[in-house]
């Protein structure tokens, strides 16, 4: 692909709408946005207020799956593709233990009144199965050796709540499940409509995409 316009932010950036423009005067078929939550937030409010003819809006946009900015931006989020780890799709019943996790968590936090993330999809999973790994690795081992912590985690395939997990030869892991899904029929800013099917739609992994990508602007009327 032809790169025609690169720009790096300043992480004080307030107003992203120069930058949008500057990008869209070089007319491209896809933008894609490397950002952290304050640049996530502000870019998608400047997508709303300028507008893009570009086909394909997202990437790797850290902070648009936490449920606060989810709430807050609403509508504004329609047709932007993203990266994420667990939303609530049919499809993610291959991991019964994350679901279970999580309706724990939310209840959790609704009855503590938690100033936490409301609905925990991010995090909470993958931030449990790590832990959970650790430690089952410590138990197997028998001491806090982190050499012989490594190898084995290295060596063995584990069970967690988010299912069978292990690590290639590269250290990442050996079955890919970060998921790319695209923010779908979004009507208001209603934080439950996140907690339902069809808001997130997963485009990747293949083996439980839930949907198609649709063209930016298609999902924005």
């Amino acid at each position: 692909m032809e790169i025609v316009y690169e720009q790096n932010y300043n992480p004080k950036t307030a107003d992203f709408t120069p930058i949008l423009r500057a990008a869209n005067a070089k007319k491209p078929d896809a933008i894609y946005i490397a950002s952290y939550p304050n640049g996530s937030a502000g870019l998608v409010r400047a997508l709303a207020e300028v507008g893009t003819d570009a086909k394909a809006v997202g990437g790797g946009m850290v902070g648009l799956q936490f449920a606060g900015l989810m709430a807050g931006l609403g509508p504004m989020l329609n047709g932007i593709a993203n990266y994420d780890f667990f939303v609530p799709e049919p499809t993610m019943n291959l991991y019964p233990g994350a679901s279970a996790l999580i309706d724990r968590y939310q209840s959790k936090v609704k009855a503590e009144n938690l100033k936490v993330d409301a609905l925990g999809y991010y995090l909470v999973p993958w931030a449990y199965a790590n832990l959970d790994i650790l430690g089952q690795a410590v138990e197997a081992v028998g001491s806090l050796d982190q050499v012989a912590i490594g190898k084995y985690i290295r060596d063995n395939e584990f069970t967690s709540v988010v299912g069978k997990i292990k690590f290639g030869k590269n250290g990442e892991w050996e079955r890919p499940r970060t998921l790319v899904v695209q923010y779908q029929g979004i009507t208001n800013n209603d934080l439950q409509q996140f907690a339902t099917p069809g808001t997130r739609k997963i485009l990747l992994p293949a083996d439980i995409s839930t949907g198609d990508i649709q063209s930016f602007n298609s999902l924005r009327k």
